[in-house]
């Protein structure tokens, strides 16, 4: 990586270091945005992978006993609501393409690919109906993936898109967002943690979701449950909830969790 992106990528680790605990989806709209100015991207979402099997079961299980369990984007439209993520991902699940076969396959080691650098045959996949349905349709010329393992049962996914665009992303592309993406161990595991994975099975629903960057601040469970509109008592469930879900019995020990090493 040239000096240059390397001051660059420093500097975007500081200030994502620098946010409060609780300004996840800020954190994540900086290193989108960032990226896709460096690269030349004009969309990127992040999907949250879990493993749900262990072999010999894994073994027949489409995705190999993993599972897409939650996703954000950068760039939000109207018809990329939380409903219409959520039945994506029920799709690829069911019926996945060849791309996320081979991305999901090798899982367990960090790794990156281009759409058009050979890690599988494009002209097979261009007549698959998952190509003519998210790539064709959404004028996806190239993507880039890069894939950050957590832990054994737990990665972190990032893609880029050009969008209706001649010009490919170069290897120096793919390499900048690697060395982007690996510096930050910390981050993606607390993107899998504010989406109620590394702990769990089953992702934290909306409303838990909603709840969980106040109670990453200082705010009481009166003050939060001020802001988000909703009775004492229900806001202490959802606190007693969330404390369950990770496996904690006190704000000490969730921050404590988000705090501390993987």
């Amino acid at each position: 990586m040239m000096i240059e992106h390397s001051e660059n990528v420093y500097a975007l680790w500081d200030e994502l270091a620098d946010l409060p605990l609780a300004e996840t989806r800020a954190s994540i709209e900086i290193l989108f945005s960032r990226l896709c100015e460096w690269i030349g991207a004009d969309d990127a979402f992040w999907i949250g992978i879990a493993r749900v099997q262990d072999e010999p079961h894994a073994a027949s299980d489409v995705l190999g006993g993993w599972r897409l369990r939650t996703a954000e984007r950068w760039i939000t439209k109207p018809e990329y609501d939380a409903e219409f993520i959520r039945k994506v991902l029920a799709h690829m699940e069911r019926n996945p393409g060849m791309s996320t076969r081979k991305v999901i396959g090798e899982a367990g080691r960090f790794r990156s690919y281009r759409l058009h650098d050979g890690f599988i045959d494009f002209e097979a996949f261009r007549q698959t109906p998952q190509y003519q349905m998210y790539f064709e349709r959404g004028g996806i010329t190239d993507r880039i993936w890069c894939v950050f393992p957590v832990n054994r049962d737990a990665e972190s996914l990032f893609c880029f898109d050009r969008i209706r665009r001649e010009e490919r992303f170069t290897p120096e592309h793919e390499q900048l967002v690697g060395q982007t993406l690996r510096g930050i161990k910390w981050f993606h595991r607390q993107l899998l943690l504010n989406h109620g994975l590394l702990v769990g099975k089953t992702p934290l629903s909306p409303a838990h979701r909603r709840l969980l960057p106040q109670l990453l601040s200082h705010k009481s469970e009166k003050e939060i449950a001020d802001i988000l509109g909703l009775s004492w008592a229900t806001t202490h469930k959802y606190v007693t909830d969330i404390y369950r879900s990770f496996n904690v019995s006190s704000r000490a020990g969730l921050m404590a969790l988000w705090m501390g090493g993987s």
